[in-house]
């Protein structure tokens, strides 16, 4: 009887325990094992928008994997981005998340090793609004005035 990777056979016991069963060549078994971590990260999907010269753009749609099991971070999303719209993009924007609070939504202002919480049941939606510019010729007497935009 020709059988792949090796058998083994109890010695004892009662007759059932001494079948013979076989087991996986070890190759098999090393690509389970480093197969396995994989499977852990799971993708969640995010959608964010990005504010622009005060414009909010259309929405975007990534599926990120995640660094723990069941939560969602800041970091997780910030690395997605730089994957896929070049390193140091993510670094442009300060973001947040739209959260539920009493009738409507407030946006909630995260950094990067911050957990981000679902805003409606397991929907995740963010926001990244471009740095403003610190240099002086954008100050007035040393103030700097920002508008405030309703999204």
């Amino acid at each position: 009887m020709a059988m792949e990777g090796r058998t083994r056979k109890a010695v004892h016991g009662s007759p059932e325990r001494s079948k013979t069963r076989a087991e996986a060549p070890l190759k098999h078994q090393h690509q389970l094992q480093q197969s396995q971590p994989q499977q852990l990260a799971r993708k969640i999907p995010v959608v964010y928008y990005l504010c622009r010269n005060r414009h909010l753009e259309h929405p975007h749609f990534i599926e990120v994997p995640t660094s723990s099991p069941e939560d969602l971070y800041l970091r997780d999303v910030i690395s997605r981005l730089n994957v896929l719209r070049g390193k140091g993009m993510a670094a442009m924007y300060s973001w947040s998340s739209k959260r539920s609070y009493k009738n409507g939504f407030v946006w909630h202002d995260l950094s990067e090793d911050d957990l981000i919480l679902p805003s409606n049941g397991n929907e995740y939606v963010l926001k990244g609004s471009e740095l403003l510019d610190t240099s002086p010729s954008g100050n007035l007497h040393g103030h700097t005035f920002v508008s405030h935009v309703r999204w």
